[in-house]
C-alpha cells in the first residue's frame, strides 16, 4: 500500500509539473516578410493651473486679472511596415509608409473680463504618403534611413526618424517568471512620446516647421529623463490571441530652452534675445501586450497625469521679465498593431 501511495504521489507531481509555467522568453523574433499596420495615438486634456509675470523676480500679475484656460492635444500616426529582413533581436531592413500623420492643439482662454478666446492649430507633415527604408548599420550600431527606391525625399524630412515602433527596449534581457521586474530606460519612451521619431510637423498653412517649435522639440527629445519599471504579469488571451503582458509604470520629464535667431525675430516679431522655455512631466502606467506566437508587439496603453509649463524671459529697459504658465491634466498613449494576414 505504501509503495502504491508513493507511486501515486510521484505521478501526481509529474502531472502538476507538466502544467507548471517556467520562465517565459519574451523576445522579438517575427517572421521575414511580415506586414503590419501600426496606429499610434496620443490625447491630453489640460487646465491652466497657474500663471505669473515677474519683473526682476517680483510678481506683477494682479490676482484679480488672472485668466482661466484649457489645452487639448490630439495626435494620430498610422504607418504600414514591411519587415524585409530580420536580424537578431531587431530588423535588418524595414520599409515604412507613413499613411496618416495628424496633430492638433486647441487652446481656450477666458479672460478676467469674461472675453473668451479660442485657437486651434492643425499640423501636417510632408512625410504623409511617403515611403522610407531603414537598414541596420552594424559598424555604427544604428539604423540608416533613406527614401524608397521609387521616391525622392529631402534630407530634412529624413533627419530625426526612428525605426523602432515595436517598443523592443521594454523587453527583458533574459527569460522571466510572473512577477519579475526590471528597470526601464528613459530612452525607451522616445518611441512612445515621439512615435517614428521627431517628425517635421508644420502648420497646415505653412511650408516648413516653425523654428522655435522645431528646436524646442529637439531639446525636449534630448533631455528625456525619469524612472520606469516594467513587471511581467504573465500570459493571457486577448481577442483570441495569446499574449505576454508587461505592466509599465513611468515618471518622466523633459525640458528645453531656445533663443530664436535674429532672422526669425526680425521676420516674426518679438523681443531680440528672448528665451523660450518648456517643461513636461508625465506619470503613466498601463499594459504592453506581446504576441506569444509571432513574437512582436500587439498593443500598448498608458494613462495618467501630465503637466506642461511654458514660458519666455527677456530683458526690457534694463529689467528682467519672465512669464510662465502651467497646465496640468490627464494624458493617454496607445499603440495598436494589425497584421496583414
Amino acid at each position: 500500500m505504501k509503495l502504491y501511495l508513493l507511486e501515486l504521489s510521484l505521478g501526481t507531481a509529474l502531472v502538476l509539473a507538466s502544467f507548471a509555467s517556467g520562465p517565459d522568453e519574451v523576445r522579438y523574433a517575427p517572421e521575414k516578410g511580415l506586414e503590419v499596420t501600426r496606429t499610434c495615438e496620443m490625447s491630453g486634456e489640460f487646465e491652466l493651473e497657474s500663471e505669473s509675470v515677474t519683473v526682476d523676480g517680483e510678481e506683477r500679475l494682479d490676482p484679480a486679472k488672472k485668466s482661466r484656460g484649457s489645452l487639448s492635444i490630439e495626435e494620430k500616426f498610422v504607418v504600414s511596415d514591411e519587415l524585409v529582413a530580420v536580424g537578431s533581436g531587431r530588423p535588418e531592413k524595414l520599409a515604412r509608409t507613413f499613411d496618416e500623420l495628424h496633430q492638433q492643439q486647441t487652446a481656450s482662454e477666458t479672460r478676467f473680463d469674461g472675453e473668451v478666446m479660442e485657437q486651434t492649430q492643425k499640423l501636417t507633415c510632408d512625410l504623409e504618403g511617403k515611403r522610407v527604408v531603414f537598414t541596420w548599420n552594424a559598424d555604427d550600431e544604428r539604423f540608416d534611413v533613406q527614401a524608397a527606391a521609387d521616391q525622392k525625399l529631402d534630407a530634412e524630412l529624413l533627419d530625426g526618424l526612428d525605426e523602432d515602433l515595436d517598443l523592443r527596449a521594454f523587453l527583458p534581457d533574459k527569460p522571466v517568471a510572473k512577477g519579475d521586474s526590471w528597470d526601464g530606460e528613459p530612452a525607451a519612451f522616445h518611441a512612445v512620446l515621439w512615435p517614428g521619431g521627431r517628425l517635421p510637423f508644420h502648420d497646415a498653412d505653412k511650408d516648413e516647421p516653425d523654428e522655435i517649435e522645431h528646436e524646442m522639440n529637439a531639446a525636449l527629445y534630448a533631455s528625456l529623463d525619469g524612472d520606469a519599471k516594467v513587471t511581467y504579469a504573465g500570459q493571457r488571451e486577448e481577442d483570441g490571441v495569446k499574449v505576454f503582458v508587461l505592466h509599465v509604470k513611468a515618471d518622466l520629464s523633459r525640458t528645453g530652452e531656445y533663443v530664436p535667431s535674429s532672422e526669425y525675430t526680425s521676420e516674426h516679431g518679438g523681443t531680440p534675445g528672448a528665451k523660450f522655455k518648456g517643461e513636461f512631466t508625465t506619470q503613466v502606467e498601463g499594459d504592453l501586450l506581446w504576441s506569444v506566437e509571432h513574437a512582436h508587439l500587439i498593443s500598448l496603453t498608458l494613462e495618467g497625469q501630465a503637466a506642461i509649463t511654458e514660458g519666455v524671459s527677456y530683458e526690457m529697459s534694463g529689467q528682467s521679465v519672465e512669464t510662465l504658465r502651467k497646465f496640468s491634466g490627464t494624458t493617454r498613449y496607445s499603440f495598436a498593431v494589425e497584421r496583414a494576414d
